[in-house]
C-alpha cells in the first residue's frame, strides 16, 4: 500500500475531496418505468429526486466519508437474536463485519483529482469479485445521497431484514427473503415519527444497461413495505457503476402505490422465492401474503419502539462496545454470549475532538514497518447511560449537534486519542454521531 505523504496522519488518497456523477433525469425515470411495466404489466410513478433537480450533477466526497457510512449503514444488519460463526453472538459478529467493510476498500481509491476516481487494484477485484464490491459501493453511495441530501437532520437506520412491525416484511411473513428492499432511515421528533424512508442500493460493474435492470428491480423491492400512518414516506432507488475505474450514481423515487399495485408485487416476489413464475393480476392464486397481511396497519408506536433498539445496537456495534439489553432482540443476544467476552473489544479507545468524546475500536494493520490504524467509534452522547430518560438522550444529541456546520453533513477535524496522545489524528464525524480516523504508524 503505497501513499503519497500524510496530511494530518491521513492517506490523501483518502482524506481529499473528488467528485462523481449522479443521474437523476425525467429519461432515465422513463426508461425505468417502462422496464418495470414490461416486467409487471403496472405503470407506476418513478420520477427523479428533486433535490437533484432532474438532472445530472456532481457530488463532492471525501473517500472516507463515503466508507463512514458504508460502515455505519453495514453496522444495521439483522440478526441480533442469533448466534454468529464459532459461536460468536451477533453483536460481536457484526461488529468484525460493519468494521471490515472500512478496512476492506482503504485502498480502492486512486490519488487523482478533481473526480474520484478508483485504483488500478480495483480492476482485479471487480474481475473476481465484483457482485460483493459493486454492492458495498452502492450502499455506500446510496447512503452519502440519503444522508446529506435527502434528510434534512440526523436519522436512525435499520435494515429492512429486521423489521417485525410491518405484517408483509414480518418474520411471520418471511417469504420474501432478499425481495425486501435494503434500509430504512427514521426521523423522529420528540418520540413521534415524522419521516421513513425506503432504500434499495443496486451496485454492478458493468454499465448503464445493467443499471437500468437493477433499478427496475429496486423499484419493485421499496413499493413492497407498508406505509406508516402519520409518517411521510419516501420510496428511493440508487444505483452505483463502477465500470471504468469512475463511480456514477443514479437515483430515483417512487411515488406512493395503490394496494392493489404494491399487494400484487409484494405477492409476486413470495411467489418467486417459492420457485414459481409470477402472475401479477391473479388476485384468485394463494400466495405467501395474505389479503389480512396487506390490510394490517402499521402501528407507529411499535415502530418508535423497535427502531429505536435496532439504532441503539447498530451504534454500539460501531463503536465496538456492547449494549446493555434493551428490548427482546438486545436481551437474547447478550443471553447468547460468552460473559467474557461481551463487555469490549481487545482495544478500546477513546477520541476527543472538538470538545466531543468518542468511544471506538481501533484496528492495526501492519504494512510491513509501518502500521495503519483504523479507529470506528460513536460520541458518547449518543450512547446510553444508567437512568437515561429519552429527554436526556435527546438533550445530549442536541448539544452534540450545536455548532456542526449544518444538520447532516460531514466534518474533517483534527483530533486526540487517550491512548496514544502523541498520534496525530484527523477525524471524520457525521450527524448521527459516528466518527472514522484513518491514520499511519511508524
Amino acid at each position: 500500500m503505497a501513499f503519497s505523504p500524510l496530511l494530518g496522519g491521513q492517506p490523501p488518497a483518502l482524506s481529499t475531496s473528488g467528485t462523481y456523477e449522479v443521474e437523476s433525469t425525467w429519461k432515465l425515470a422513463d426508461v425505468v418505468s417502462n422496464a418495470v411495466l414490461q416486467k409487471t404489466g403496472r405503470r407506476v410513478d418513478i420520477r427523479p429526486l428533486p433535490e437533484l433537480e432532474s438532472e445530472v450533477t456532481t457530488r463532492s466526497v471525501r473517500p472516507l466519508d463515503l466508507l463512514l457510512g458504508l460502515g455505519k449503514t453495514t453496522s444495521a444488519l439483522p440478526g441480533l437474536h442469533q448466534a454468529g460463526a464459532g459461536g460468536l453472538p451477533g453483536l460481536t459478529a457484526l461488529r468484525t463485519a460493519s468494521r471490515w467493510a472500512i478496512i476492506r476498500y482503504l485502498w480502492a481509491f486512486a490519488e487523482a483529482r478533481p473526480d474520484l476516481r478508483l485504483s488500478a487494484l480495483t480492476n482485479q477485484v471487480r474481475n473476481h469479485q465484483r457482485s460483493l464490491f459493486s454492492e458495498h459501493f452502492g450502499i455506500a453511495v446510496a447512503t452519502d445521497l440519503v444522508e446529506q441530501l435527502i434528510l434534512t437532520e440526523p436519522a436512525q437506520v435499520v435494515d429492512a431484514d429486521a423489521v417485525s412491525y410491518d405484517a408483509v416484511l414480518g418474520p411471520a411473513l418471511g417469504g420474501l427473503g432478499s425481495h425486501k428492499p435494503d434500509y430504512f432511515w427514521y426521523n423522529m421528533r420528540r418520540g413521534n415519527l415524522t419521516d421513513v424512508v425506503v432504500l434499495e442500493a443496486k451496485g454492478n460493474s458493468s454499465g448503464r444497461r445493467t443499471t437500468i435492470l437493477q433499478l427496475a428491480r429496486g423499484v419493485q423491492q421499496v413499493l413492497v413495505p407498508k406505509p406508516v400512518t402519520g409518517a411521510n414516506m419516501r420510496r428511493i432507488v440508487v444505483g452505483a457503476c463502477v465500470a471504468g475505474r469512475r463511480i456514477k450514481g443514479f437515483a430515483l423515487e417512487v411515488g406512493e402505490p395503490d394496494e392493489e399495485t404494491r399487494g400484487d408485487i409484494a405477492a409476486a416476489f413470495a411467489m418467486e422465492e417459492e420457485g414459481e413464475r409470477p402472475r401479477f393480476g391473479n388476485h384468485e392464486d394463494p400466495s405467501w401474503i395474505s389479503a389480512e397481511a396487506l390490510a394490517t396497519p402499521v402501528n407507529s408506536d411499535e415502530v418508535v419502539r423497535e427502531v429505536s433498539d435496532l439504532d441503539r445496537a447498530r451504534l454500539f456495534t460501531f463503536a465496538g462496545l456492547a449494549p446493555e439489553p434493551a428490548g427482546h432482540l438486545l436481551q437474547t443476544d447478550r443471553q447468547a454470549a460468552n460473559p467474557q467476552d461481551s463487555v469490549e473489544s481487545d482495544v478500546v479507545d477513546v477520541v476527543d475532538v472538538d470538545g466531543t468524546s468518542f468511544r471506538c475500536e481501533n484496528s492495526l494493520i501492519n504494512l510491513g514497518g509501518r502500521y495503519l490504524s483504523v479507529r470506528t467509534g460513536v460520541a458518547e452522547d449518543f450512547l446510553s447511560v444508567a437512568g437515561d430518560t429519552q429527554g436526556d438522550f435527546e438533550q445530549r444529541r442536541a448539544l452534540y449537534l450545536e455548532g456542526r456546520p449544518g444538520r447532516t453533513p460531514y466534518v474533517l477535524r483534527p483530533g486526540r486519542s487517550r491512548t496514544r496522545p502523541q498520534e496525530a489524528l484527523a477525524v471524520v464525524t457525521s450527524a448521527d454521531g459516528c466518527m472514522l480516523s484513518v491514520s499511519m504508524l511508524d
